[in-house]
């Protein structure tokens, strides 16, 4: 009788572990994002190199390429699911067509996603499903690509992780939204130049913001420094195609050595390096 109650405990001894080290995983990581300005890697749209953006398989690999913070498009659909999706329409990424807020999740299912332009066996993610994959295991970055706000918190607050995600969104009005109902949630405002920055701190008083390489100067530093905000840059485009080129990690840490704390990048293989 013993050894058949060890048997049915064993595997929910290890399910309980597996949970307990996955907590322990996202709070290391929230502790960095917090208390520190080390490096942070941000896998944009999960880890696309290899595997479809924005699928379940591409989250899973960011996980276990050590990145800090996956970034995820939300987008909702005609009868109301929460997806992930970059595009306005699903014609680009998937077997299908149309806008994605025409369509409904059924629709969206039928599809496949692609990668490179071929079919995978993918299918297109809810929030639902990407929050269960990194639930305790890794901060989420919600890049917001729609306005209804409401269906996306129903969703956040029903699995319980407002503390493992950043909302970002360049409509200052939409993150306010989400501050209102989530008054603990971590907030990113985009900014377009450095004295944005100080009214971004005012008005949601952010530990991260959001800025663009045109302006990534000594100034906007020294300001970021004074208000004790870490400063959020892309690698996306010119700066990731160069370390393509040059796998030369001497001039990408010159460049972070600028003042960005945390990075975004569609190849965090090179990135995670440096942390």
């Amino acid at each position: 009788m013993h050894l058949i109650t060890k048997r049915i405990l064993a595997p929910f001894l290890l399910f309980f572990l597996f949970i307990q080290l996955g907590q322990a995983q996202v709070d290391e990581i929230k502790d960095k994002f917090l208390n520190s300005y080390d490096l942070m890697v941000i896998a944009h749209r999960a880890a696309n190199q290899n595997f479809p953006e924005n699928s379940i398989i591409a989250i899973e690999e960011a996980i276990r390429m050590g990145v800090d913070i996956i970034e995820l498009d939300i987008r909702v659909t005609a009868d109301g699911v929460v997806v992930l999706m970059h595009d306005q329409t699903v014609d680009r990424t998937t077997t299908g067509t149309g806008d994605v807020e025409a369509l409904t999740y059924s629709y969206l299912q039928s599809l496949q996603l692609l990668h490179k332009g071929e079919p995978t066996n993918e299918k297109i993610p809810t929030l639902e499903e990407a929050l269960k994959a990194t639930k305790g295991r890794i901060m989420v970055d919600m890049d917001m690509k729609t306005d209804k706000v409401k269906e996306v918190l129903e969703v956040v607050k029903a699995m319980d992780v407002v503390d493992e995600l950043l909302f970002f969104d360049s409509d200052w009005d939409v993150l306010e939204a989400f501050q209102e109902s989530l008054p603990d949630a971590f907030i990113m405002p985009r900014t377009y130049k450095a004295k944005e920055i100080k009214k971004a701190v005012k008005r949601f008083n952010p530990r991260a913001v959001h800025i663009d390489p045109s302006f990534y100067t000594p100034k906007t530093v020294a300001i970021a420094k004074k208000y004790g905000v870490r400063l959020w840059i892309n690698a996306l485009g010119n700066i990731d195609r160069k370390m393509l080129a040059n796998p030369d990690q001497e001039w990408a840490r010159e460049w972070l050595d600028k003042g960005a704390t945390m990075v975004q990048t569609d190849v965090p293989s090179f990135w995670t390096q440096l942390k």
